[in-house]
């Protein structure tokens, strides 16, 4: 699976309400799963620098330089 596919499956898995966006609450979940043990307290911090927009939501570009630079 290539980062593209990989990226277009998490999105969807944690757009709960399928708007489009992964908000606050989903992204809470999602970084509870890519960091696991780390804990959820860099989740602010992370979010922040990753919204960059400041939309309070984290769009599929954004969610794709995330992956880029933290999970891989």
């Amino acid at each position: 699976m290539d980062l593209n596919q990989w990226v277009d499956e998490l999105f969807e898995v944690f757009d709960e309400d399928k708007d489009g966006v992964i908000n606050r609450t989903e992204f809470v979940e999602l970084i509870d799963v890519l960091l696991q043990d780390k804990g959820i307290r860099m989740c602010e911090t992370i979010f922040n620098r990753f919204d960059k927009n400041h939309s309070n939501s984290i769009s599929k570009d954004e969610l794709r330089d995330m992956v880029i630079e933290l999970a891989l």
